[in-house]
């Protein structure tokens, strides 16, 4: 799991700590973080705020992990690839994390609305059936509170597809670009991960404090803030709608 610096390197060198098991990791911290999000929702539904049924909340709460999914297989790639020029993949994880929820976050947003408003220009122009689906992201059936399957996995492939990789897409090149432009005093990305790597905690340490402390409670933040941002909000459409929800 760790090994020795190379000579090359000063005799103060930290232990180079590597990513083990990383991407089931990733899955399993995915899965404690779609549980913290479940929990918090039954709150909500107990006190009353939350009004989707159990089926929209799990069909919600599955492509979401679809999205971070991928997000997470690629800061694995790109904590791998960084290792290979300084500091160790596990360092460069905790690095990138932070600033891909953050960006993420902002892109998930961003990019729901952009292709929902996208094809309901669409649909509009040309009546499509099969394109309905996606002008009502977050409604998994043509009325409130009904499900279809098609309707599930239209939704699913633009969750994944048309929101959810393009935004890790983009956020993992500009965490990139930043270490390249930046120089590494002014680079917020490189300054975390030489903080984790010079931070003299043991691999074991730094495995559970980067690799499932830290992700689990910033995964389980942001499914709660992704939430509220992909849910159906039935006053972008039909104001009618929101008697029914």
């Amino acid at each position: 799991e760790r090994q020795r610096a190379s000579g090359t390197g000063s005799m103060d060198e930290p232990v180079k700590c590597t990513l083990v098991a990383s991407f089931a990791a990733r899955q399993a911290i995915i899965m404690a973080a779609v549980l913290l999000f479940m929990l918090y929702t039954w709150i909500q539904i107990r006190r009353g705020v939350e009004k989707r049924s159990l089926t929209t909340l799990v069909a919600d709460a599955s492509k979401q992990a679809g999205q971070q999914a991928f997000g997470g297989a690629m800061m694995v790639l790109l904590g791998v690839l960084l290792a290979h020029h300084k500091y160790d993949s596990l360092a460069w994880y905790a690095a990138e994390y932070p600033f891909e929820v953050i960006i993420t976050t902002y892109l998930t947003g961003s990019f729901r609305k952009w292709t929902e408003s996208g094809f309901t220009r669409w649909y509009e122009r040309s009546r499509e059936a099969w394109l309905e689906p996606y002008t009502k992201f977050g409604l998994y059936g043509p009325t409130p509170g009904e499900f279809r399957w098609n309707w599930y996995g239209a939704q699913m492939v633009q969750a994944v597809l048309l929101i959810g990789i393009p935004a890790r897409v983009v956020s993992i090149l500009a965490i990139l670009l930043s270490l390249h432009v930046l120089p590494e005093w002014m680079s917020p990305v490189d300054l975390v991960g030489r903080a984790w790597y010079f931070s003299g905690l043991t691999c074991a340490m730094r495995t559970l404090l980067s690799l499932y402390c830290l992700p689990v409670l910033g995964d389980a933040v942001q499914f709660v803030i992704v939430d509220q941002l992909q849910k159906f909000k039935a006053r972008d459409h039909d104001p009618r709608l929101l008697d029914t929800l």
